[in-house]
């Protein structure tokens, strides 16, 4: 943290004192990218800084495009997610007009692959319906028995009578599978929720079932007997509409709730996606490798700028981790806004800059490291 906060007063000095310190970088007023990109690279959030809703920001094409001319490495760090990597690169693909490998992509449950060897049967939470895409998601990740709602549903309506499910999706062979005898092992939250009544009813049976055995519970007591992971803790995520919406977040707060009121304990669960450590320690990696892939870069990687809309997740998580964090007002965020100087939650909320857009923020992460570069070297 020491590190990190040297680097934040040197960026805040450079940025906050250019007009003065201009005579000192009239022989650099275009950085020299060859430097600079084999040493920066940049991570983005999505929704809110390249994308808003279905749309991509012009600013965001440009600003991908600019680091792509001059071989500065990127990748893309979201908490949205439910549908494969492969899909979702694609997608952005075409929507942002570069190539976008999945060897630089990380949504909110792709650390999950890492709990393939501990968990066997899963109860798979969120996502749209259309094509089971999260079930899918989690038997690509190599998950054998993966499980939904919807099964649990098909297997015994009576288990939630309110459900929105019909008639003609509890009958498909493609939308619904048997279930095994087998106890469950985890629960894993993939994605927002579309149907809360439901996933929380069948959640809250299986976390306090005996040993994971659907149909059985501990009452009187009410233990909590089996694990349960969510991807990710975004109360708000910004959309066409003018206000952010409620995401996953807000549904982990309400199954907490439920799940203190049903034992009279706390939840135990394990949350990933950003702000938290897991999630940038997972992301540092992926970058890393994805740098030395595709440029052939093996120098130190001295700064990494976080570009975000959300001060609780992109710019408290980068903070935390140590890298640069830039703020933009295309997404959650709107000036006045509190930001959150203590320690106390991972690390403060508050950026090294706040900017328009992406674009002035991929312009401001250079023109930094330019300056960076040049005061050590001198």
């Amino acid at each position: 943290m020491a590190e990190f906060t040297r680097q934040l007063l040197r960026s805040r000095v450079c940025a906050s004192h250019i007009a003065r310190s201009r005579r000192f970088f009239v022989t650099h007023a275009v950085p020299d990218y060859s430097k600079i990109a084999p040493t920066v690279a940049f991570s983005f959030d999505i929704d809110g800084v390249l994308l808003r809703g279905a749309q991509a920001l012009e600013e965001g094409k440009a600003a991908l495009k600019l680091l792509d001319q001059h071989k500065i490495p990127y990748i893309l760090l979201t908490n949205g997610g439910g549908k494969p990597e492969s899909a979702r690169v694609a997608e952005l693909s075409e929507k942002l007009g570069v190539e976008i490998s999945e060897q630089q992509f990380v949504q909110s449950h792709t650390p999950y692959k890492r709990l393939v060897m501990s968990y066997q049967k899963v109860l798979v939470i969120g996502g749209p319906r259309s094509g089971n895409a999260c079930r899918k998601v989690a038997q690509n990740y190599g998950f054998k028995d993966c499980v939904t709602a919807a099964d649990i549903v098909a297997a015994n309506p009576a288990v939630w009578p309110f459900h929105s499910f019909s008639g003609a999706e509890l009958q498909d062979p493609t939308f619904v599978r048997p279930l095994s005898e087998a106890p469950f092992d985890a629960v894993l939250v993939f994605n927002d929720s579309r149907d809360w009544g439901t996933d929380i009813q069948i959640m809250m049976d299986v976390l306090t079932s005996k040993r994971g055995k659907l149909g059985t519970s501990t009452a009187p007591k009410r233990e909590q007997t089996v694990p349960v992971y969510f991807s990710n803790n975004d109360l708000l995520w910004a959309n066409e509409y003018s206000l952010p919406r409620f995401g996953q977040g807000a549904f982990r707060t309400a199954v907490e709730q439920v799940f203190e009121d049903f034992t009279g304990e706390k939840l135990s669960s394990t949350i990933i996606g950003k702000p938290f450590l897991f999630t940038f320690e997972y992301a540092h990696t992926v970058l890393k490798r994805w740098r030395e892939h595709k440029y052939g870069y093996t120098h130190d990687l001295k700064h990494v700028y976080m570009v975000g809309d959300n001060p609780e997740s992109d710019i408290r998580g980068g903070n935390g981790y140590g890298w640069m964090t830039l703020l933009v007002r295309t997404g959650v965020y709107r000036d006045g806004d509190k930001f959150d100087h203590s320690m106390s939650h991972v690390a403060p909320s508050t950026p090294s800059e706040t900017l328009d857009d992406v674009l002035k923020a991929v312009k401001f992460g250079i023109d930094n490291e330019h300056k960076l570069q040049h005061l050590e070297s001198s």
